[in-house]
């Protein structure tokens, strides 16, 4: 299968990379069906991967009123299937999200930050602010360079966006997630990668819930081909790259 075995590879697969491994070729729908329900909506009803021509209703309003995720036999869906099985929470909520910030069919800045969320997000965990504010005021030099031994120990960057997984297949310079930064301590980096995820699963389930997220400007760019390991030829002319690695826009 073209591109399977690359996933299995970048570190930036971790998060979903045991549910992938449950196939030998790229899943569709019926065989997201045989790994059962990832939860439940919030009615209460379980959550099924159909075949997208069954829809009656708009993707979202499916999920939420009948518990039904249309999954096309494609990558992009795959991808979004895993991360309903590695973050289900946080896709319940986001679902729920939705609901509660349609109004008439139009969309908002609610609803565009959590879209971008679900296709680009990568969920940011830091225990110490000044790599926090590296990220946010783009001091790129500093993020991965200077406190490149950080990552791993001091922060991390899980993959939520299952466009992001997509784009991984054949990564290319100026690929950039949109991120939500979580504040941890220094112990959260010594649990295993499954109750990290667990636990920032529930962090963020209960942010959406709570409304927290309002806008896509709170979602800070990151151009995640920088975290050291994820791309191949990290050296100084690579982080030089300002057409990648931009400066902070100054306001006037």
């Amino acid at each position: 299968m073209n591109g399977w075995p690359a996933f299995a590879q970048h570190p930036a697969y971790a998060p979903i990379r045991p549910v992938l491994a449950r196939f030998d070729r790229l899943p569709d729908w019926t065989d997201w069906q045989t790994l059962g329900p990832p939860a439940s909506n919030r009615l209460g009803l379980p959550l099924s991967f159909v075949d997208p021509d069954s829809l009656t209703q708009y993707y979202e309003l499916e999920i939420h009123a009948a518990g039904r995720i249309a999954t096309r036999h494609n990558w992009h869906d795959c991808f979004n299937a895993a991360v309903w099985h590695t973050f289900p929470q946080a896709k319940v909520a986001l679902n729920a999200l939705h609901q509660r910030h349609t109004r008439d069919g139009a969309r908002g800045p609610v609803r565009d930050a959590a879209t971008l969320f679900d296709e680009c997000g990568l969920i940011v965990a830091c225990s110490e602010p000044a790599l926090t504010d590296a990220l946010i005021h783009h001091d790129w030099s500093t993020l991965f360079r200077h406190r490149r031994e950080a990552w791993g120990r001091h922060i991390e960057a899980l993959c939520f966006g299952h466009a992001n997984y997509e784009y991984l297949l054949a990564p290319f310079r100026g690929l950039t997630g949109k991120c939500r930064l979580v504040a941890v301590d220094d112990a959260h980096f010594a649990l295993p990668l499954t109750e990290r995820i667990a636990a920032l699963d529930a962090y963020l389930a209960s942010e959406l819930d709570a409304d927290r997220l309002l806008r896509p400007k709170q979602l800070p760019p990151l151009p995640f081909l920088g975290i050291p390991g994820w791309w191949p030829d990290q050296d100084e002319a690579f982080y030089a790259d300002t057409g990648y690695f931009r400066p902070k826009r100054t306001t006037a």
